[in-house]
């Protein structure tokens, strides 16, 4: 009796679902706006013979980077350390065909968000400046544009999707004969234009100290946001 109500119901539910009529669209709609925003991925690294030297190094480097953070007004909950390390540096002895131990390199990595896009150009120039020796310095090693207001233009252009994916559905249906009935389902997904950026912060460092003297100029462009939809539409 069991097995004859299961099996009952699973008919049921295959017939029901044979039986909806619907039409199935995807659209997608994009807005571009300008960045008001920028987050870097600052390295500050040094090396030295032993562990302490190259904490010490570091954490001078570090000095120096923090007071160009101050010149420029980076508030310190855009300031974020990602990564901090310390450990031993090898090299390959070909005599004796073994790692050789030849002394110790610092890192710390943080993630640096600017809300004066203007800036970005002369604070790179700043930050950068500093890596003028061999055993201690800075590197900028991407940047990726974005907006404060990501929420609402996901927002808009979802609306704009929402609104392309009927218009869509609508024509499927007066070509076919039908009339729609209602929303069956509705998905969506977001796409973001903007990767981030590859910045070769030592070789611009060594540019600047060599007495090249050129402002770095910085191109924001766009940040644009896609949104596509899915639509099942009933019809009658």
């Amino acid at each position: 009796m069991n097995k004859f109500l299961l099996l009952f119901a699973f008919l049921a539910s295959v017939s029901s679902y044979a039986d909806d009529k619907l039409i199935i669209v995807s659209s997608f709609a994009e807005k571009a706006v300008e960045p008001n925003m920028v987050t870097l991925n600052i390295e500050v690294w040094s090396k030295a013979n032993s562990a302490k030297q190259a904490q010490s190094l570091n954490a001078a480097e570090f000095q120096k980077v923090k007071k160009n953070f101050e010149a420029f007004k980076v508030k310190k909950e855009d300031i974020q350390t990602d990564t901090y390390s310390l450990n031993p540096e090898y090299v390959y002895d070909q005599k004796t065909q073994q790692n050789k131990m030849v002394g110790f390199r610092a890192l710390q990595i943080m993630k640096v968000t600017l809300h004066k896009t203007e800036d970005l150009g002369a604070f790179l120039d700043a930050v950068v400046s500093s890596a003028s020796k061999n055993e201690s310095g800075t590197n900028v090693n991407s940047i990726n544009w974005d907006t404060d207001k990501r929420q609402q233009i996901e927002l808009s252009a979802l609306a704009d999707a929402v609104k392309n994916g009927r218009a869509k559905a609508d024509e499927l249906a007066k070509a076919a004969g039908v009339r729609i009935k209602g929303v069956s389902m509705l998905s969506h997904g977001v796409n973001s234009s903007t990767p981030p950026m590859p910045v070769r912060g030592m070789m611009k460092a060594m540019a600047f100290d060599a007495g090249g003297g050129a402002n770095t100029e910085v191109m924001a462009g766009q940040v644009k946001v896609r949104v596509d939809v899915t639509a099942q539409y009933e019809i009658q």
